[in-house]
């Protein structure tokens, strides 16, 4: 059983009127400016993200076939190359021109493949759908980099200099593992309410 308490009240403490209507005048002009406001922003910010996906430079290494052999060989043309494909991602990130990684590339891949028929191929190319952790990319012509292993008949791997997007195959269960776990979620202007009139 609970024990009964006196309650006792203090008689002397003033409630101030004027700051407690301006809190409530604060809060309700912040609710309605991102009420106003909010919707324009998110809207400008998506468009100015799509026109930047869609002007990225995507990068795509594409198997011969689908055989244990050719796609060790894949991963492998990948893994050599990734320091050139992080040099050119950067330039294009900073607008600088590729034209000397391009080559470097080129003569990387003839002194270390020559028994490969490897195809490099830089311009606009059909790009199959993707699905990155937070982005969709559709079929689409897109700027392109493109390596060509034999007959091209593989999985490929695919990267966007956008968001820094790298996938292969194998890498496609890790980001669904990844995406199990959802940080907790905010709403910021929520939270700076609960702040003001607490």
């Amino acid at each position: 059983m609970l024990n009964d308490y006196e309650i006792t009240r203090v008689e002397n403490e003033k409630v101030n009127y004027i700051l407690s209507v301006l809190k409530l005048v604060a809060g309700a002009v912040a609710i309605l400016c991102s009420i106003i406001l909010l919707p324009n922003l998110i809207d400008e910010v998506y468009e100015t993200r799509n026109s930047t996906i869609d002007n990225s430079l995507k990068i795509r290494v594409v198997a011969n076939s689908n055989t244990t052999a050719d796609q060790q060989l894949k991963n492998e043309v990948v893994d050599s190359l990734q320091p050139i494909f992080t040099e050119i991602q950067k330039n294009e990130l900073n607008g600088v021109d590729n034209d000397e990684s391009y080559a470097q590339l080129a003569t990387f891949v003839e002194k270390h493949y020559p028994q490969e028929n490897i195809q490099i191929n830089i311009g606009d190319h059909l790009i199959p759908p993707k699905l990155d952790a937070n982005t969709f990319y559709p079929q689409h012509v897109y700027n392109s980099l493109v390596l060509t292993i034999g007959n091209g008949r593989g999985d490929n791997w695919w990267c966007s200099i956008f968001g820094n997007v790298c996938e292969s195959a194998q890498e496609k269960e890790d980001v669904k593992e990844t995406e199990k776990e959802e940080p907790e979620v905010k709403f910021f202007i929520w939270e700076w309410i609960k702040k003001l009139f607490s």
